[in-house]
């Protein structure tokens, strides 16, 4: 049985939630949390939390508040997933704010439609990702997933939609923090984090006029970012006086608000534990089936990730050959006292094998086949990317070919002088994996903005040594 650990902190608290099962049928085994000091020690607090809790081999999820990154809503030309992360990570680093090597990202795609597709990009300072990673690790804990406290709602919310109306917005209030998630079809549309939760609010009537005015600019930069998408009906979950609160919200809203205990569409959810703050997000990742979860996990993470799922897997295939092997040795050692008939017998046993076997041997080809192709993408997409990020602004293109027979990329653009290609011209020999850049033509051609010089050029990529 397989098990799950589920982390996040606010300001004020601490919540563990520990889960077992697996193949998307998970069920609570226990929930730890521990109110924090404002000298922090986050890292000392949950290590005290897991000192009876077995970690080795968990697999471990640390929440990201949704306040702390930063989204961005684009339209890309459909296309499978390999290129579509390519055109993000692209975009990502000519329009992100941060620097691309101080960001972590991922993105997930809303809908497709017409052609084209819009992905949500969502962007994280990596020194907010490093300090999550951190205290993980201070605790003697090695992260599966950093996912945001919003993919946590949606995990909530779909163990407890029962056909209600969408889009939904889950209006979830922690004791230090609230999220907006606008929900439709299983996906998050659109969402919000505020730094301000029950513990800042207090009690009282205001409290839903606050909510309300929240809401209400979640629908202005709904409406903004995605014209026609409008909220049906409010879901309000997590602390304080949710029952008090729905009535007068609906009022404002003009729209149905169910008030829902957080710990209500969780099973075995211990009720002392929703005294510590709101069991929504730590509940609904670690009960979860955790489809398509956004993942912030900085590289290094994710790469470690994949050598110790690389690592189990040898490990049960070795221990696998093992049996094999001491299977086959039994067997050759009864035989060793059994008639020729027998014996005759293994070696048809072993003739039969051969043909599996060449099999086999042809799979492995066509694998390297395979891997050679992909490589080739790979290479590819490299070069274009090392193209288009040396490209200065004085140097226009206009269209770009690739030649695959010839292991040719042309390129045809204009500058605003012969001068400025040359430059250019050198600027891509010293790309990595360029063999050669040949200036097909260049024309000088005068036009209303002024003169400008038109080339076509031809890059060969370098021959694998």
């Amino acid at each position: 049985m397989n098990t799950r650990i589920v982390i996040e902190w606010t300001r004020s608290t601490l919540r563990v939630a520990v889960a077992e099962g697996g193949e998307g049928r998970w069920r609570i085994r226990a929930v730890h949390s521990r109110p924090l000091g404002a000298a922090g020690g986050a890292g000392a607090a949950l290590r005290a939390l897991l000192r009876t809790t077995r970690t080795a081999g968990a697999q471990v999820i640390g929440v990201v508040p949704r306040e702390q990154v930063l989204p961005r809503l684009v339209r890309f030309p459909a296309a499978e997933a390999g290129e579509l992360a390519q055109m993000v990570e692209l975009y990502a680093k000519a329009q992100l704010p941060y620097p691309r090597e101080q960001t972590v990202m991922d993105f997930h795609v809303l809908n497709r439609q017409g052609g084209f597709s819009t992905v949500a990009v969502i962007a994280c300072q990596r020194e907010v990702v490093e300090r999550t990673v951190a205290v993980l690790r201070e605790a003697g804990l090695s992260p599966n997933v950093l996912t945001l406290s919003s993919w946590g709602v949606l995990e909530w919310y779909r163990r407890f939609r029962r056909g209600g109306t969408e889009p939904a917005l889950v209006i979830h209030v922690d004791d230090t923090r609230t999220d907006l998630v606008l929900i439709s079809e299983d996906r998050i549309v659109s969402s919000r984090g505020i730094g301000q939760g029950a513990a800042d609010w207090g009690a009282g009537a205001e409290v839903a006029e606050l909510l309300a005015a929240e809401v209400e600019r979640s629908q202005a930069a709904i409406q903004k970012e995605l014209p026609g998408v409008a909220v049906r009906a409010v879901v309000l979950t997590g602390s304080g006086d949710l029952a008090g609160w729905s009535e007068p919200l609906a009022q404002r809203l003009g729209c149905p608000v169910t008030a829902v205990e957080g710990a209500s569409p969780l099973p075995r959810w211990p009720a002392s534990a929703s005294a510590a703050g709101s069991p929504v997000v730590v509940g609904g990742l670690a009960c979860g089936a955790l489809r398509g979860l956004l993942d912030l996990s900085p590289p290094e993470v994710r790469a470690h990730v994949r050598h110790r799922e690389q690592v189990r897997e040898l490990v049960a295939v070795g221990a696998l050959l093992l049996g094999v092997l001491a299977l086959g040795s039994g067997l050759l050692g009864l035989q060793a006292f059994r008639e020729r008939r027998q014996a005759r017998q293994l070696d048809q046993a072993l003739a039969a094998v051969e043909p599996a076997a060449r099999r086999l041997q042809e799979q492995s080809r066509s694998a390297q086949l395979v891997g050679g192709l992909l490589e080739s993408r790979r290479l590819l997409a490299r070069h274009l990317a090392g193209v288009f990020a040396s490209t200065p602004p004085e140097v226009t293109l206009e269209a770009l070919t690739f030649e695959r027979a010839k292991r040719e990329v042309v390129l045809r653009g204009h500058a605003a002088s012969t001068q400025t290609v040359l430059e250019y011209i050198k600027q891509l020999e010293q790309l990595d994996g360029v063999g050669a850049v040949q200036l097909k033509h260049s024309t000088r051609r005068s036009s209303l903005s002024g003169e400008r010089t038109e080339f076509e050029l031809i890059l060969r990529q370098r021959e694998a040594s």
